[in-house]
């Protein structure tokens, strides 16, 4: 029986590198995400399933919920990887800014886990998967919404962790420095990314990662190395 997948933010950046990498297997595919012109590696391949939409909205989530459950009927890997952020001073960060990292990179993935994890409490076996960041361990300048959502993200894999194990759930989250997206391209203040690691590397970690059945790498934090 092949092996059911869902990946979140796979229209770009780290999810749209882990999902290329899953293409090359034998899995069934389930990607999310906001950007349509984003999926045009997929190339017809039958054994996927996109839903478009904004992860931090109920209706998207229902409709990953809904496919999952009428159509696969259990889940092995969930991959959170959808993200954005801003970089500024404290004191440029407003209200609307907080609101919406919170919902996309703290609120969504604990709503879609919570949604799911049922069913990998009933099959007793999964792989439940957070993207995070070196933010979510250690303060940076200028990252202050950032680093609390991902500082969050982190406490809740901890504690859910400490729940799933006894039921055969594997919880891993990977803690990357600065990976070369287009998770800036749309921000004033603009880090210098050609320094940052290779996002199709870190894919490789994270999809070998999540294929380490029988071992629990929990915690994994990634830095580039120097040239």
């Amino acid at each position: 029986m092949k092996k059911v997948v869902l990946i979140t933010g796979a229209s770009s950046g780290i999810g749209q590198e882990v999902a290329k990498l899953f293409l090359l297997k034998n899995y069934n595919l389930i990607l999310s995400g906001r950007n349509k012109d984003g999926f045009n590696y997929i190339n017809g391949n039958k054994n996927i399933d996109v839903i478009l939409g904004d992860i931090s909205k109920k209706e998207t989530r229902n409709k990953l919920i809904n496919l999952i459950k009428n159509k696969y009927k259990r889940i092995d890997i969930l991959i959170n990887s959808a993200g954005i952020t801003y970089i500024q001073p404290f004191e440029e960060n407003t209200e609307d800014q907080l609101n919406n990292i919170i919902y996309v990179n703290l609120k969504a993935p604990i709503l879609l886990t919570h949604d799911l994890y049922p069913l990998f409490k009933e099959q007793k076996s999964g792989t439940i998967m957070f993207i995070n960041s070196a933010a979510g361990k250690q303060g940076y300048a200028n990252h202050t919404l950032y680093s609390a959502s991902k500082f969050a993200l982190n406490g809740f894999s901890q504690s859910l962790r400490l729940e799933a194990k006894k039921h055969g759930i594997r919880v891993i989250s990977v803690h990357p420095g600065g990976v070369k997206t287009s998770l800036y391209d749309k921000l004033g203040t603009k880090p210098d990314v050609n320094q940052y690691m290779n996002p199709i590397k870190l894919a490789e970690v994270v999809v070998f990662l999540s294929e380490t059945d029988g071992l629990s790498p929990d915690d994994i934090s990634i830095s580039r190395t120097s040239k």
